[in-house]
């Protein structure tokens, strides 16, 4: 499993974890494989860590055969989508399978305490298991969260190896 934080406007975030939104976009190649986790985190004013999503697929394609494709679960006018492609020959479509609201969002204050250098991705941000900013999130979602979440979105072996670890 892939996992990579992304970066995305509080109202889209929003869309996403109401049902409404289930395609997001990139104006440039995304290599996610199924199942890949994706953190996400919520820009400015919000600023931070509220949800993680699991990876359907991810479909790059032209702009036009994007749009046609997945207009209605994009969440934005036709107006707009052309703005933010902005004449890429490529558009990766990101889509996402599942959504789920952390139960305590993780703050850019927090963020920047937990994990020296954070800064949030303009893009998306590839992250391996040995990562720090993962290691970061994981430590800071294991102590501020329910067990019963950690299994939900398969962090319990992570964070009994953290555990282990700190013993």
């Amino acid at each position: 499993m892939n996992e990579a934080l992304i970066s995305i406007r509080p109202r889209y975030v929003r869309r996403m974890l109401d049902g409404e939104k289930s395609v997001e976009i990139r104006n440039r190649t995304v290599n996610l494989t199924p199942e890949s986790r994706l953190w996400i985190y919520s820009t400015l004013p919000k600023g931070c860590i509220e949800a993680v999503a699991e990876v359907g697929r991810v479909e790059v394609g032209t702009p036009h055969t994007i749009w046609h494709k997945y207009a209605d679960s994009l969440c934005l006018s036709e107006t707009a989508y052309k703005l933010y492609v902005n004449g890429s020959p490529n558009v990766s479509a990101i889509k996402i399978k599942r959504v789920s609201q952390l139960p305590s969002a993780l703050s850019l204050s927090m963020l920047k305490l937990w994990i020296p250098g954070f800064h949030p991705p303009q893009f998306l941000k590839y992250m391996a298991d040995s990562d720090p900013l993962f290691l970061g999130i994981v430590r800071l979602l294991c102590a501020s969260t329910n067990f019963e979440y950690i299994e939900e979105i398969g962090l319990t072996k992570k964070c009994s190896g953290l555990a282990e670890a700190i013993r």
